[in-house]
């Protein structure tokens, strides 16, 4: 459980893999929990989807801040930011409307992404993709495996 929920010491790929897939299944597992509330509740239901994104957020950063100590990055923070913040960023546009227009299909309200909305999700999945490689792909430093 340390491996997400603090950020001391280091991990290799090995653990860091394994945390991935612990925030994975957890976060599809939650998704499928509170969907149809979500759904329920429009605008508010996308706050409180960004809202349990945030949740999600700081084990995901102290899993990564642990790889990076690995793999001997300097200016960790930067780092973080490069590949949190473009995702980050285009999930807070999308539940805001900035970038996405909203349509309502079939009694339910969904988000189109504009030219900006689809930048912004172009731009964290880059980010995403970036950081599995970095951290999920490369050998570290002392803890590999």
């Amino acid at each position: 459980m340390w491996l997400l929920c603090g950020t001391e010491g280091t991990s290799g790929r090995g653990r860091f893999w394994s945390g991935f897939l612990i925030l994975f299944v957890a976060g599809i597992v939650m998704s499928l929990a509170v969907t149809g509330l979500v759904l329920a509740l429009g605008q508010l239901g996308q706050w409180i989807g960004f809202a349990l994104l945030l949740i999600f957020l700081y084990p995901a950063v102290a899993l990564s801040v642990k790889r990076l100590r690995d793999r001997g990055r300097r200016h960790i923070k930067l780092w973080l930011i490069a590949y949190f913040a473009p995702g980050t960023l285009a999930n807070f546009a999308q539940t805001a409307g900035i970038g996405f227009a909203r349509e309502e299909i079939g009694g339910l309200t969904v988000s189109s992404p504009t030219a900006l909305g689809g930048a912004l999700l172009l731009l964290g999945l880059l980010a995403f993709l970036v950081a599995i490689v970095d951290l999920g792909f490369l050998k570290g430093r002392e803890t590999d495996g």
